[in-house]
């Protein structure tokens, strides 16, 4: 990728590390402007557990 330190942008295919030209990664950076941020998905809220409810103790019935 080449960046400007604000703006990243993704080399092309056909695109070499070693011999990209300024002008090349100034198009880039252009075109990867252009097309806006990155819009991301939202989080889902977690799922709450609901709290177990405590076993109540109740006097045996005799009889």
């Amino acid at each position: 990728y080449v960046t400007d330190g604000e703006t990243n942008a993704s080399l092309r295919k056909g695109d070499d590390v070693m011999s990209i030209t300024d002008d090349r990664a100034a198009e880039l950076l252009a075109d990867r402007r252009a097309r806006g941020p990155v819009k991301r998905a939202a989080k889902k809220a977690p799922v709450r557990k609901t709290p177990a409810k405590k076993a109540v103790k109740r006097a045996a019935k005799k009889g």
